[in-house]
């Protein structure tokens, strides 16, 4: 293939340092703030322009029908945005555990976008790409950017770049099953009707420039009620703790867990839930950038 025709990047997972679910819009949409981080657990995503086709084809999942698939859709959102008429095949090795809270197919989407406009003859502006990847999806507008940590609010539409903390090893746990995430935010509708809700303190930026005052901030609205729904993530969560994880919580809705590790993180624990995988890991301080092929 000739050069400036395809590009590859690895499409690096997502860890939720902080997740608050606030005020629920008339529409059924709840609003977040969330604290994104970059973790080195990584898909690789591969794009060539083809005049003659649009396809995708994913190995090392079963991930749905093409037309489904958030990374295909995302190419389809480019192409048209940009008027631009080429086709283009996708090549998706999957790692990242499929529904797992992670950001997968998230990342695989933001990775598309991110090829796409090193590739397209007339880049688009960061406002449009963003525009792109919020029609996709509340993770991938982060997963879009080139920043290795951020701050999110709403839709995932308002963002704010922050400094990489230092890195810091990690432990993924990843259950035999996923927790969908329409379902977790039926869970805590559930829990909180009838209450009024309590707005939480604002993030302070202070204390995300490092992992000591972040320690006490670390949480996430979903741990409670999938917790209460899958006794298994329970337990991981707890022999993370045990293991001496200062930082051991649920990413996104789950069903994975992550443990941040001061020092060398184990790579296995004993007495964990029958079928739980455990994936070593860290958080790291820099995306990984588009190389081009050809």
């Amino acid at each position: 293939m000739t050069h400036g025709t395809a590009a590859r990047v690895e499409a690096q997972a997502k860890i939720n340092l902080s997740l608050r679910i606030l005020a629920q819009e008339r529409s059924g949409y709840h609003q977040l703030e969330t604290l994104f981080a970059r973790i080195a657990l990584a898909d690789t995503v591969e794009i060539a322009l083809d005049p003659t086709r649009r396809t995708i084809v994913v190995e090392g999942a079963d991930v749905g029908p093409p037309h489904q698939n958030l990374a295909y859709r995302a190419a389809e959102r480019f192409v048209d945005a940009a008027g631009w008429t080429t086709g283009f095949h996708i090549r998706v090795i999957k790692r990242i555990p499929v529904g797992g809270g992670l950001g997968g197919g998230s990342a695989d989407a933001g990775a598309v976008l991110r090829l796409l406009n090193a590739l397209a003859p007339a880049p688009l502006a960061a406002e449009t790409l963003l525009t792109l990847a919020v029609q996709l999806g509340a993770d991938v507008p982060f997963l879009a950017t080139e920043a290795p940590m951020a701050l999110a609010w709403g839709r995932g539409e308002r963002m704010l770049a922050l400094p990489p903390l230092p890195s810091r090893e990690l432990l993924l746990l990843v259950p035999p099953f996923g927790v969908g995430t329409a379902e977790a935010f039926g869970w805590v509708a559930a829990e909180r009707a009838g209450r009024p809700l309590t707005a939480p303190a604002p993030m302070a930026l202070a204390d995300l420039q490092d992992w000591g005052p972040l320690t006490d901030r670390a949480t996430n609205d979903f741990e409670p009620v999938v917790v209460a729904h899958h006794e298994a993530i329970g337990a991981c969560l707890e022999a993370l703790r045990r293991a001496g994880a200062t930082i051991a919580q649920l990413s996104g809705s789950g069903s994975t867990v992550y443990g941040v590790f001061d020092g060398t993180a184990p790579t296995t624990l004993d007495g964990l839930p029958d079928g739980t995988r455990c994936l070593p890991s860290s958080v790291v301080s820099r995306v990984a950038p588009v190389e081009r092929l050809g």
